[in-house]
């Protein structure tokens, strides 16, 4: 059946016409809806009052204008950008990264991928600090393509929502209210407003991390990280995974885990010596935070004419937040143009797609981040590894490199990346490093 023919029949509800479409979060999740349902809007020649609202200003620097993430983007989601008809500012990269640095005891092995492309970091938001310069925050960039695109923007912070017999009903400080057709909540696994949702909404199990921003020369980016994301083992317990990210003049400090405390870190810079080795001596911590970073699914996403996109809703495990809240969005423009704003048209076309895509997948990933977790944190083991990635990879044998940049850049499907670790031939080379060290 048709476009057109679900449009005429009575048991199909429809997106209608001059419909008004409220999203809550104006950061990638939602401006990547807003630019996916405004072109296929276009494209099928209808229109719809499409409004994104966030109480954020992303150009702002420090804290208020901060969305919490590391801020790598792959050539994935670069390119995902682009089918968009948006042209990528470059004003909005901070670096181009020179591929992984992963590190062991006292071994360090260099991860490219030639084929992949290049890895850009970018601030959120402003920055930690009021930047001079032409630098413009990634989150603002896409607010201000979706805007271009046929999308409007409210700062304002949500105060309630309401289900209404139409929709939903918004309610702002001061009293004022706004009605919606259909309503998409994409504002993040770290607001708030998740309490406010109904619709049986619960959100993904989440573990707690800690970014924190160092200011750093240029000078010791490039001659001693050599513009490179570095990927160090942990000696604590709370930290599961420790990443530097350069960006301008500064370096984003990530510490992953169950319940990470900026302690935890700062316990790291003084007993690691990988890691001190790594930051500039006496560099102070300028503003940290702590994101919550999503390991679950959330219950009950979607309802009549409501949805929840990005990682409030499902995410890659660990990795590639922004490329999910992309996915998720796009999945959904094309539920509800195509399909219908109903809680079953959602099922269908929405909730059970972004499982597909994702959730399955997700156990893979944790396998994989599992078995190189396990190998990584182990002294001897890591550096007979990493030895024999080192003489394997110039020997022309390019498997442990290529898995290795997988897991952690998480340009590919966890289950493609697991055929080929799990692979006889593969488990068999872990096997006979790992022997090495033992």
């Amino acid at each position: 059946m048709n476009f057109r023919a679900r449009r005429t029949d009575p048991a199909v509800e429809t997106l209608r016409d001059g419909e008004s479409i409220g999203i809550i979060g104006a950061g990638p999740a939602g401006s990547f809806f807003a630019l996916h349902l405004c072109t296929l809007l276009r494209k099928a020649g209808r229109h719809a009052r499409v409004t994104l609202i966030d109480r954020k200003v992303f150009s702002s620097s420090g804290p208020i204008g901060c969305n919490m993430c590391a801020g790598a983007i792959g050539p994935s989601i670069v390119g995902k950008i682009r089918e968009l008809s948006v042209v990528f500012d470059k004003r909005v990269i901070s670096r181009i990264a020179d591929g992984y640095e992963i590190h062991g005891r006292d071994v360090s092995v260099t991860v490219r991928h030639p084929e992949r492309g290049e890895i850009y970091t970018v601030f959120r938001g402003g920055g930690p600090v009021t930047q001079a310069g032409e630098t413009k925050s990634f989150d603002q960039y896409l607010l201000d393509s979706a805007i271009a695109t046929g999308a409007e923007f409210i700062h304002e912070r949500v105060e309630g929502i309401e289900k209404t017999p139409d929709g939903y009903r918004l309610t702002f400080p001061g009293g004022t209210a706004r009605d919606f057709d259909f309503l998409v909540g994409a504002f993040g696994v770290n607001s708030s407003i998740s309490g406010k949702v109904g619709i049986g909404y619960v959100p993904p199990e989440t573990w707690h991390s800690v970014q924190a921003e160092i200011p750093a020369g240029n000078d010791f980016i490039v001659e001693r990280l050599r513009n490179r994301i570095h990927i160090i083992p942990a000696h604590g317990r709370n930290i599961r995974f420790l990443a530097i990210t350069p960006k301008e003049d500064f370096l984003t400090l990530t510490g992953i885990g169950e319940h990470v405390k900026i302690s935890d870190l700062e316990n790291e810079r003084s007993v690691n010596r990988a890691l001190a080795g790594l930051l500039p001596k006496d560099a102070g911590i300028l503003c940290h935070c702590h994101p919550q970073l999503p390991v679950g699914v959330a219950k009950n996403p979607y309802s009549d004419r409501m949805a929840i996109v990005g990682d409030a809703f499902i995410s890659r495990y660990l990795k590639n937040g922004i490329e999910s809240s992309h996915d998720t969005a796009c999945i959904l423009a094309e539920a509800i143009i195509g399909h219908g704003v109903s809680k079953a048209a959602l099922n269908e076309h929405f909730y059970r797609p972004c499982l597909r895509k994702f959730r399955y997948d997700n156990l893979w990933g944790k396998a994989l981040f599992g078995v190189y977790e396990s190998v990584l944190r182990k002294g001897r083991l890591s550096d007979a590894y990493l030895r024999s990635v080192i003489s394997d990879s110039a020997a022309g044998n390019m498997i442990q490199e290529r898995i290795l940049w997988s897991v952690f850049a998480g340009d590919a499907p966890y289950r493609e990346i697991a055929r080929e670790a799990f692979h006889p031939r593969a488990i068999w080379e872990l096997a006979r490093s790992l022997s090495r060290g033992s």
